[in-house]
């Protein structure tokens, strides 16, 4: 009887030159005995022709690619687990894990590995190269229930590159031409590709999953300024109400300070105000000061919301030049120069000297006039943190038809930008206020509030912006790219 798949199953007797494997050297021996053939024929004079198993040179070069992909992701912190030889169309698995703890969460990106020893990939240029995809592995991968990832090696130079399948493929006119563009720049496996694999997962995972942080230190700019206040605050009696006080300052003086409050027929301020405009106005002798610190905290809430109340006055007194304020939204706003149609602020940012367009114009198509105004503004909230107090900018933007008189389209253009506004855009607008509020000491000039800035908040992990980014559709990204462009 004879069995032939790999080899043969032969029963009876033996030839001598054929070794038994139970090792009786009888040649009546009628054990089983396998043997690898292609060809078998018995008979006087004939051979029985054996098959020596081969590994072919795509076999060595594709095991050669795996080996140098494990490499490169272990030195990166990763592994790579390939499948056995019966996979389908997946080679192996990459597991995330922290570089810093060695944390792993069981969150894996399938791979499929193609190899080549040498020579130029399809298409290929200084900056790309494509790769085309056969229909049935791409029917393969988008049915998977894992991200899946197309990685290409080349031996001679030992470059790896990768492309998420389906976020590539997720454009239909892509899928159609089966047509992988790699970018020889910023598809490269290397370091700089780990914040990707966490996108990657992050954009395939379901609502609840949570994809662990890529670990490394971020710092966290706040929007935050100390406040360093006077010791003293100066209180006096006074007959006035608020109307008639305000009238009499202004019919005396034109344009009188703001810096002062009146609580309980009190006024309050941080300047003397036994001095004019304010000692025509007070009872004469009821001058006194007290300590800031008792004076606010002396009635608890009550004398620390007016403590706050006093805080914004100064403030809008000490920047009343370039800056008004907008009494029904409450924030500053710089001013329109006279004569101007913009304003341009320059300042040193986080990284560089820069400058930046406080107040704008826009005008429709085909006109020279302005049709309305942007200005950059900020509401000043003052908060109490342990024993200090600080200012928080909280940037916006304040649109006017003339420069003065409010834009009648105003809140839906503030909506607009506040819709397209990146972290970037709005780091940038607070870095810009806070330069014009830690301001330079100036012998001409006396502020009764100073500025200092808070030190960033080093974490000792973040998130990737890419990570972030990872998930927005290519034409949401474009589209808002454009309209930051007009707006901004």
């Amino acid at each position: 009887m004879l069995y032939s798949q790999k080899g043969i199953v032969a029963r009876g007797r033996l030839s001598p030159s054929l070794q038994c494997p139970c090792r009786r050297q009888s040649v009546n021996c009628f054990d089983v005995l396998v043997l690898p053939v292609a060809d078998v024929s018995f008979g006087s004079g004939r051979v029985l022709s054996a098959v020596i198993k081969k590994l072919s040179d795509q076999q060595i070069i594709g095991q050669q690619g795996v080996h140098l992909l494990g490499e490169r992701l272990l030195s990166h912190g990763l592994s790579f687990q390939p499948t056995s030889a019966l996979d389908a169309g997946i080679d192996g698995f990459l597991e995330l894990r922290d570089p810093a703890t060695g944390e792993v969460k069981a969150q894996f990106i399938s791979a499929q590995l193609k190899t080549r020893k040498s020579g130029s990939f399809s298409e290929e240029t200084g900056e790309s190269f494509s790769y085309i995809c056969d229909q049935k592995d791409l029917d393969y991968w988008s049915g998977s229930n894992l991200p899946a990832i197309l990685i290409v090696a080349r031996l001679s130079d030992k470059l790896i590159f990768w492309k998420s399948i389906q976020t590539w493929f997720a454009d239909p006119d892509r899928r159609r031409t089966r047509k992988v563009v790699f970018d020889k720049q910023n598809d490269v496996v290397d370091e700089a590709a780990l914040p990707g694999f966490s996108s990657t997962v992050a954009s395939f995972a379901t609502p609840g999953l949570i994809v662990p942080s890529t670990r490394r230190a971020e710092s966290l700019d706040l929007n935050l300024l100390k406040v360093v206040y006077p010791e003293r605050i100066h209180i006096a009696a006074t007959e006035l109400s608020y109307t008639e006080l305000r009238k009499a300052l202004v019919e005396a003086y034109g344009n009188p300070p703001i810096d002062w409050i009146l609580h309980g027929k009190r006024i309050c301020s941080f300047r003397d105000i036994s001095l004019p405009p304010f000692r025509d106005v007070i009872e004469e002798g009821t001058e006194e000061w007290l300590a800031t610190r008792e004076w606010f905290a002396s009635d608890g809430e009550v004398t620390k919301r007016l403590f706050v109340q006093l805080l914004g006055r100064t403030l809008s007194e000490m920047v009343h030049e370039p800056l008004a304020y907008w009494s029904s939204k409450r924030y500053l706003f710089f001013k329109l120069r006279r004569d101007r149609k913009r304003n341009k602020f320059s300042y040193k940012s986080f990284e560089k000297q820069t400058s930046r367009e406080v107040v704008k114009s826009y005008s429709k198509p085909g006109e020279s006039k302005p049709s309305y105004y942007q200005h950059a503004a900020f509401f000043a909230n003052f908060i109490e943190l342990g024993d200090n107090w600080y200012l928080a900018i909280e940037p916006t933007y304040h649109f006017t038809s003339d420069g003065y008189h409010e834009f009648r389209y105003a809140s839906d253009r503030v909506s607009g930008i506040k819709r397209l506004e990146t972290n970037q855009s709005v780091r940038g607008h607070v870095g810009m206020w806070k330069a014009f509020l830690i301001r330079y000491p100036d012998l001409l000039r006396h502020d009764a509030l100073r500025f200092e800035g808070v030190p960033a908040v080093e974490l000792p992990f973040g998130v990737p912006d890419d990570l972030w980014r990872g998930n927005e559709d290519e034409d949401e990204k474009n589209r808002v790219q454009k309209a930051q462009h007009e707006l901004f």
